[in-house]
């Protein structure tokens, strides 16, 4: 039997989404700028002001950025009710990715295994669980859930999906009317169709089959509401998205929808300069283009050959390492205890943070003291109402996927470089697309793996849509040549994925992922010197927030037993304090791409900047000085963007 649609007026529409029972179940196709995610806190607000308690619902998104979005509309909703405050804190707000991590572990699977294998590894073996043998202890620890919201259901082909409709056949199933849940998408917005197809060679259902799945599966037992009105755009770029949308829902062919996406993006006023003087850098402006390369060359021409580039830009891109809050080290790094009690840590933080001062506070972008406190108790695995938590859980789990809330990594201050997949979620007041640089081969190997090329793919369209409609106030055009060409995937060992182009002698090759950088050399006596430690953990206490942004040269190490490099500010006089050292895992790479060419490690890696400071901590055992050598925490940084050299050729003996 047909679903039961709803095709109110869009208020109506709300309306209806926000008021229904705990028990109801809802599609809600909502176009961009309907006030999705408006609706959903809303909806939120209301569960919990009847008689669902913030334990019972379960919330899952796509990205951490539609996460962000929706925490903070939700903490905009509970300013205006103080009954709410506390409540809606404590709404379950999870990505797939660290849901799927938390479960698994709870479940009784190793840390370090779910951490070895890659995220859609786990939600498949969080699937299986389910429709397996562990069914009931899957249901048992979900809990006496009543209501699950699933946010850009259109985006979740894949194992999401399959784990969408696992869950909804576990917590759900049609004959049973007493659990509820709100499904919000979109189809005109799928954009992930990619990572279906290439998921271990499985052919998975389309978004739009996972849609109407879900509607024959509970027929009259679910409604679907539409909400169509644009409420974030002006009137010129809420026509051009009702255009483009007609088009992409219709059922012209393919390319007919991809070429009146591109003729519309053609149309739009062109900019005519990419440097930080033709736009603006306050928040709410965003440069969209279509792959990681792209945005990467993007960010480097905006940040030109400044030493210390603008703190306004933000780089969101796939593959760069972040780490964990950088006031955790600075407030634990000197501890002494196994534990820490909940008196000691307000001693600890009073004392500090007036030692420290409001600008250091700042910089370190420092919590309340009870917010830091739940925040550490949770990452440490401690209950809510914990007295104390241990410093050897918090340092095990630091690196987990759940251990903090997903938002907290996540801004969107100033100017924004992106790619359109990763600005799902997000809205901003002024919006650049970046015309689609052509496609090219780098040793065979694709940039990103979104479809062949010469077969015609709706998703092509559908990206240009998305960019359009992340645009409230201005939306222009930037021309590809205003960019050099972008760098493209390459293979690596471990299943690394590096960006690298080989262009007129220089190589261009992707730096500062996970494990590029040792955590001991912010700490390391032997590379920092006597007393080296303590001055360079001051010196990035103090310039936490300053540092984002600077360049550094990485310089050979010629002292060292095995090749690595040491990591420099890069200063007028070109190589200044030293700050750390790469990892192994970096020369293996960098001997993958030379040494078969018959190239040598170079001297000198330039160009790359320093992407943030935060918490550091390794289990490597190797001698420390104090304070480190006992709390095993300390501050570190990050890097991004491409490490650039010229190679010379091995010299023969």
């Amino acid at each position: 039997m047909a679903a039961r649609v709803v095709q109110p007026t869009d208020d109506e529409g709300q309306h209806t989404v926000i008021e229904a029972a705990a028990d109801r179940r809802i599609l809600v196709e909502a176009g961009p700028g309907t006030g999705k995610t408006h609706t959903a806190a809303l909806r939120l607000a209301k569960l919990v002001r009847s008689d669902v308690s913030p334990a019972q619902i379960l919330v899952l998104s796509f990205s951490r950025s539609a996460v962000r979005t929706l925490t903070n509309r939700l903490a905009k909703v509970a300013s205006a009710d103080d009954n709410l405050v506390e409540e809606l804190r404590h709404i379950s707000i999870r990505t797939f990715d660290s849901w799927a991590f938390r479960m698994l572990r709870l479940l009784g699977d190793n840390p370090a295994g779910l951490l070895a294998r890659t995220h859609d590894e786990n939600i498949a073996a969080l699937t299986e669980m389910i429709v397996g043998p562990e069914r009931d202890d899957v249901r048992q620890l979900i809990g006496n859930r009543r209501h699950l919201i699933v946010d850009e259901f259109q985006d979740l082909p894949g194992v999401r999906g399959e784990l969408v409709v696992a869950l909804l056949d576990l917590l759900a199933p049609p004959d049973d009317d007493k659990f509820g849940f709100t499904i919000l998408g979109d189809p005109a917005q799928a954009i992930y169709g990619f990572t279906a197809k290439n998921a271990n060679d499985r052919a998975f259902p389309s978004p739009a089959e996972y849609w109407n799945g879900i509607i024959d599966r509970y027929g009259e037992g679910i409604s679907t509401v539409r909400l169509s009105h644009n409420y974030r755009s002006d009137p010129p770029i809420a026509q051009l998205a009702t255009r483009l949308r007609t088009v992409l829902l219709s059922d012209v062919p393919v390319d007919e929808k991809i070429g009146a996406v591109k003729s519309e993006l053609e149309a739009l006023p062109e900019c005519k300069a990419l440097d930080m003087e033709s736009f603006p850098v306050e928040a709410g402006s965003a440069i969209l283009a279509r792959t990681n390369g792209e945005a990467l060359r993007v960010l480097t021409k905006l940040m030109g050959k400044e030493l210390v580039g603008p703190a306004v830009l933000h780089m969101r891109a796939a593959g760069f390492a972040s780490l964990s809050p950088a006031w955790i080290a600075g407030l634990l790094r000197q501890v002494k205890s196994p534990t820490v009690i909940r008196s000691q840590f307000e001693r600890i933080y009073t004392h500090l943070g007036t030692l420290w001062g409001e600008e250091t506070c700042r910089s370190l972008s420092l919590p309340t003291s009870e917010l830091c406190w739940t925040r550490l108790t949770r990452a440490a695995g401690a209950s809510d109402d914990a007295s104390e938590f241990s410093m050897s859980e918090l340092r095990d789990r630091l690196g987990w996927p759940d251990a903090f809330p997903d938002d907290m990594h996540d801004t969107t201050e100033g100017l924004v470089i992106s790619t359109v997949h990763q600005s799902k979620g997000m809205e901003f007041d002024d919006v650049t697309v970046l015309e689609k640089t052509p496609r090219r081969k780098n040793n065979g190997q694709n940039d990103d793996a979104h479809g062949d090329e010469d077969e015609p793919d709706i998703e092509e369209a559908n990206i240009g849509y998305v960019a359009v409609t992340r645009a409230g106030k201005s939306l222009n055009r930037l021309p590809a040549k205003s960019i050099y060409t972008p760098p493209t995937y390459r293979d690596f060992q471990d299943g690394r994925r590096r960006l690298c182009t080989w262009w007129n002698r220089w190589i261009n090759l992707e730096m500062g992922q996970n494990g590029d950088i040792n955590p001991l050399g912010f700490v390391d006596p032997e590379l920092l010197g006597r007393g080296g430690a303590l001055e360079l953990q001051q010196y990035l206490l103090e310039n936490a927030d300053a540092l984002t942004g600077r360049k550094v040269i990485l310089c050979k190490d010629h002292s060292a037993k095995h090749v690595r490099w040491k990591i420099h500010l890069q200063t007028d006089e070109l190589v200044g304090r030293l700050l750390g050292v790469t990892s192994p895992q970096l020369t293996f790479d960098l001997l993958d791409i030379l040494h078969s060419k018959g190239y040598s490690l170079p001297y000198r890696i330039m160009n790359l900047r320093i992407s943030g400071v935060g918490t550091i901590t390794s289990s490597v055992d190797r001698s420390l000085d104090a304070p480190e050598s006992v709390s095993r925490l300390w501050l570190g940084l990050s890097l991004y963007g491409t490490g650039d050299f010229q190679p010379s050729k091995t010299k023969k003996a």
